[in-house]
């Protein structure tokens, strides 16, 4: 129709009412663009707002995850850094407990540290990383994702050459088979039988005299010191990231 009276308005050569419908035609346009514009701005901002969501909950619970292993790391060294004057004659010989001597015997295991939110990994393989509109939190993001990559780059050097203690070494710990003298025995290393539990033990006088034994041990526990400051370091970032979205959420809240 639109186009049906500009043609006969052409034909009278009424140039002002040409003019008027031009003008309605570029109006009609520009106005379906911003609402269209204005709906897929909607949608984006819903969008956003859902990551955020889900990375908030998930930022959480990594963190929860990073605690723990902390505490478990950081306990583990700190018996570890207890008995180190004993091995390496600063102090007195005395026996061995058998709290520390499963740290050492197990001195070359490293668990692989929590480091996924699925969300974060999910923007990045839809693109829909760009939706979030905060440049401190995309920068804080970068900066993970980097330290993570790092991390994991860590912890594939560090298992690659494992020193098994109470393999290379076994007249100086030696894993013997005993009784339980309670339910609450430590059962390490698994399926010694009911009723029965693997005690290692470890000879403090061979192990302080033994130098490529220490060496390995020094080994170990140093890669125990890296693995805890990446899982630090982590958590940190991942703080970061939890105060500025809560910020965030506060600065949307319908109070502020």
């Amino acid at each position: 129709m639109l186009l049906r009276r500009v043609t006969k308005h052409i034909k009278t050569q009424n140039w002002f009412a040409v003019f008027v419908d031009f003008v309605i035609v570029v109006v009609g346009v520009f106005v379906g663009l911003q609402v269209q514009d204005w709906n897929e701005s909607r949608k984006e901002r819903a969008q956003e707002g859902l990551l955020m969501d889900r990375l908030l909950v998930e930022t959480q619970s990594l963190l929860d995850a990073h605690e723990e292993e902390l505490d478990s790391l950081r306990s583990r060294a700190a018996i570890l850094v207890g008995v180190n004057p004993v091995l390496f004659s600063q102090e007195t010989s005395r026996k061995i407990n058998n709290q520390e001597c499963r740290l050492i015997a197990g001195s070359h295991s490293y668990r692989r540290p929590s480091d996924e939110l699925p969300v974060l990994d999910e923007m990045l393989r839809t693109g829909r990383f760009d939706l979030l509109r905060d440049p401190g939190l995309k920068d804080k993001l970068r900066s993970y994702l980097l330290l993570r990559e790092r991390g994991r780059a860590y912890y594939e050097e560090a298992v690659n050459e494992l020193f098994r203690l109470h393999s290379r070494f076994a007249s100086l710990l030696a894993v013997r088979r005993l009784p339980k003298s309670s339910d609450s025995d430590a059962n390490w290393g698994g399926l010694s039988g009911d009723g029965y539990h693997w005690v290692p033990e470890c000879d403090t006088d061979k192990m302080r005299t033994n130098t490529a034994f220490l060496n390995e041990y020094v080994d170990n526990v140093s890669r125990i010191n890296s693995l805890t400051t990446f899982v630090a370091q982590r958590r940190d970032r991942l703080l970061d990231i939890k105060d500025i979205l809560r910020g965030l959420e506060e600065k949307k809240s319908p109070a502020n």
